[in-house]
């Protein structure tokens, strides 16, 4: 009876230490919350860049209406299935380019990042998508948000201005 124990305990032992190994092999995977907003390189690809441009990141309500028609109704832009549009930011023209959650996906790994709102069928009211991506150039297709651009600073805190907009809409 001893000898069964002690072989039982020892195999317990074992259990639990191989156990314990496996866990330890596998870390888990870090996600990160967006406060207000990230800026994220290599998104789309555009007419004389070599990189993907840089995109304004940032989570998306699902209980206001779709960002996309937002934009739309903002701008007056009447129905489009285009995914840009113009703005004029201190007497200069802009081109904002708006992700669609497809281009989301396959430009940002977005496993890598946490959404805070969520909503169930019957709360949702504009698009299931997570987070919502939008880039700016300039006519001759200049990254705006690119960290050595000049318009950086201008062009995200119209960026921050137009989101804080969206979600008071």
């Amino acid at each position: 009876m001893k000898r069964f124990e002690k072989t039982l305990t020892l195999k317990g032992f074992f259990v639990f230490f191989g156990i314990l190994f496996f866990t330890a092999c596998f870390t888990p995977k870090h996600t990160v919350e967006i406060n207000d907003y990230i800026l994220l390189e290599n998104g789309k690809e555009v007419l004389g860049r070599e990189k993907g441009l840089t995109a304004f990141f940032f989570e998306n309500n699902p209980r206001k209406k779709p960002f996309k028609q937002f934009i739309i109704e903002k701008f007056d832009l009447g129905y489009t299935q285009d995914t840009e549009f113009n703005v004029d930011i201190e007497g200069q023209r802009y081109t904002v380019l708006l992700y669609t959650n497809d281009e989301v996906q396959k430009y940002f790994d977005t496993t890598q990042f946490m959404s805070k709102n969520f909503e169930t069928e019957a709360n949702t009211i504009g698009s299931r998508a997570n987070f919502i991506a939008v880039s700016v150039v300039t006519g001759a297709n200049e990254d705006c948000l690119a960290e050595d651009s000049l318009h950086r600073n201008l062009v995200i805190d119209y960026l921050k201005k137009l989101k804080q907009e969206y979600y008071n809409s």
